[in-house]
């Protein structure tokens, strides 16, 4: 494989470098570490790196303490920032609340408070809209030279870049409010001044055109799309890298990292042997840019010297040196000793696997799918994927897409990866619809309140941020309600944009409700009558109302943790962990996948110690949890074969299974 060093993020013309991928490919240390090697490269240059993913880890990567919003110095000339959007969208909310507050009072029959309470949960105020709302800011202030992002798994990644959009949708909406207030004061003065509401619109939409002028600058703007050589990362990414040059968005480089080096060793060696066709595989849909790989490392890139020495072969394409002597921890460890266990699920109908990007959720869920449908031959199965970029078809090797599909031979399981965008569409359009009807009945004879129709079409236009995958939820509520499946898995996003997605049934009651006390209002003012529409919101509600339920319910519902053995998805697991908690959405089981086989290879004898230490660790900070290990395998687990093998040794009924005989004897494989 053709590789070289990744010259061109070393421009000294360059003012935002966006690193993206699947999660688990090494985005965050790939930001960190370009940080750190080009304030070696320009000493002078003022540098930020900014990480806008809901479950950061930006600054364990740089193994220090980063104060979220505020610029945290990391060394002289370099800051780090981990984006807290609930925070920033408080700042925009005292900074231009009045102003929004006062365009609204003047466009509409409702008074303050009624539009307020719409607009304050219609507002962009998702992590991807605050992140870029902070960008602009920055890079309007100028106190930075450079700015490297470290952004989401793909899914968000490609909500995060076509934002602007979906801003420009919301300034829209107060352009609209405003042109009745313009209206009214010209009839009555035959005149209108512009005054601070007018001021604030354009300024917004002089934000917006910066970002789509700064993404799509070749001089100043980068992409890197980080992937590893297994399928599913190289599939993920490649749409993404679709996506971005359909935007106009620049990328010279791709990095492959974790590639495996030959060795003698037999575990090792089946790993190498298996990348090579994946390596082929970059090489061909990645003909047009510059490869840059990066080797396996047998230790966590943490930390300034490490990160340094990623980025030396990153940007000189420094040869690594492995370390050649075994150590002694190739010996078993307690943890291998004492647990045998096995993921227990009992009589939950709804289970969802989650985790940090990179963890194997997927991969997990489709093997349970496979294990329930095959152990309970007399239910219906359906395992579901709300992840803007799904992997069930790839885990499968069938083609799923956005129906129900019936699973190889098997009748009772059936896959689905619902497109939310699409639902939300079609819902956003049967609102429209019902109000375009009421106006109609209610204008009768041909008289057109044309700035009310269109303030309240665009008020429903402007949806809660994230209610698209919630759209997802809704519908396997369907199913749930007409019983055609009996156990439901869902394979969720990455943790922190899976938060997100289980707090929304609370946010969208409160939207709703106050989308009722709107058109009550209108209703009384004017005598229209919004009886389709208010149909389908109250509809809308016995959905929020059934999800939470489901969500809370200990005897329906199980939520399953997934990690691996590192400091970072640890600590991820953690805080996961505590959000559920506090969601009261029940979790009894972890796994803890990707755990290296004990062998005489200093290169698996040096991961496996350092591996063994985090294991330690999760046995005392999960005493409640049914702790079930997995062993890291030197083939990608993909089709119903590996899958089948997967779940016997997930569920597995022998108490004596031992996961390192079983490992070692396999090299790698089940």
């Amino acid at each position: 494989m053709k590789t070289a060093k990744a010259s061109s993020l070393a421009s000294p013309d360059l003012r935002l470098i966006i690193f993206g991928g699947k999660g688990g490919s090494g985005k965050t240390t790939s930001a960190a570490a370009t940080a750190l090697y080009l304030n070696k490269i320009y000493p002078d240059k003022k540098l930020l790196v900014i990480s806008v993913d809901p479950a950061h880890s930006l600054a364990d990567s740089f193994d220090t303490i980063v104060n979220g919003n505020k610029a945290t110095p990391i060394m002289e000339k370099i800051w780090c920032m981990e984006t807290d959007a609930q925070e920033l969208l408080a700042e925009y909310k005292v900074r231009y609340g009045d102003i929004i507050k006062e365009i609204a009072d003047r466009a509409t029959y409702f008074d303050k408070q009624d539009i307020e309470s719409f607009l304050d949960l219609s507002l962009p105020g998702s992590d991807e809209v605050m992140a870029i709302v902070q960008i602009v800011d920055l890079l309007k202030a100028g106190e930075y030279d450079l700015i490297i992002l470290d952004t989401a798994p793909t899914g968000h990644t490609r909500v995060l870049l076509s934002l602007p959009e979906k801003m420009q949708q919301w300034v829209n909406l107060m352009d609209i409010l405003m042109e009745k207030h313009r209206y009214i004061v010209k009839a009555m003065t035959g005149r209108y001044r512009k005054d601070e509401c007018d001021a604030f619109i354009k300024n917004q939409r002089n934000d917006i055109k910066r970002v789509r002028v700064l993404l799509s600058d070749t001089k100043i703007t980068e992409f890197v799309p980080v992937t590893i050589p297994e399928p599913m990362s190289i599939i993920e990414v490649e749409k993404l890298v679709q996506a971005l040059l359909k935007d106009g968005i620049p990328i010279r480089n791709v990095i492959v990292n974790q590639v495996v080096e030959e060795r003698e060793c037999p575990f090792c060696m089946s790993r190498w042997q298996q990348q090579q066709t994946s390596l082929q595989d970059i090489e061909e849909r990645f003909a047009s840019f510059n490869l840059v790989k990066v080797p396996l490392f047998p230790h966590q890139v943490r930390g300034q010297p490490r990160l340094l020495e990623y980025a030396r072969i990153l940007f000189e394409d420094k040869k690594y040196s492995a370390p050649s002597q075994a150590v002694a921890s190739s010996l078993v460890t307690a943890v291998d000793e004492e647990k045998h266990s096995r993921l227990s699920l009992e009589e939950c109908s709804f289970v969802i696997f989650g985790g940090k990007g990179g963890v194997g959720k997927s991969i997990i869920a489709a093997a349970s799918a496979l294990y329930l449908a095959s152990t309970k031959p007399n239910q219906k199965v359906l395992v579901f994927s709300t992840d803007p970029a799904h992997s069930l078809s790839d885990a499968f090797g069938d083609d799923i897409g956005n129906k129900t599909t019936k699973i190889g031979q098997m009748d009772n399981l059936h896959a689905l990866e619902i497109d939310g965008k699409e639902l939300l569409e079609d819902f956003k359009r049967e609102l429209h619809n019902d109000i375009e009807q009421a106006f109609h009945k209610f204008l009768g004879g041909g008289v057109d309140i044309k700035f009310d129709r269109e303030i309240l079409q665009e008020l429903f236009s402007v949806t809660p941020p994230g209610l698209d995958e919630l759209m997802a939820l809704r519908e396997i509520v369907g199913f749930l309600k007409d019983g055609k499946y009996d156990l439901f898995i869902l394979d969720s996003a990455a943790s922190g944009h899976l938060l997100r997605f289980l707090e929304l049934p609370h946010l969208v009651r409160d939207w709703l409700n106050a989308t009722f006390r709107l058109l009550l209002k209108y209703k009384g003012l004017t005598g229209a009558k919004f009886y389709e529409a208010t149909e389908h919101l109250i509809d809308l509600s016995r959905q929020m109302r059934g999800i939470i339920d489901t969500l809370s319910d200990p005897q329906r519902t199980e939520f399953v943790l997934i990690t691996i053995p590192e400091a970072m998805a640890v600590a991820e697991a953690q805080d996961l962990a505590s959000s559920l908690n506090n969601l009261k959405i029940p979790s009894s089981n972890l796994i803890v996948n990707m755990v290296t086989p004990p062998t005489e290879c200093a290169f698996c004898a040096g991961k496996r110690a350092e591996q063994t230490k985090y294991m330690e660790e999760i046995e005392t900070k999960f005493p409640n949890h049914n702790i079930v290990y997995l062993p890291l395998v030197a083939q990608p687990v993909r089709g119903m074969g590996d899958l089948s093998k997967l779940a016997q040794t997930l569920y597995r009924e022998d108490s004596s299974y031992d996961p390192v005989s079983t490992v070692t004897k396999a090299k790698g494989g089940w």
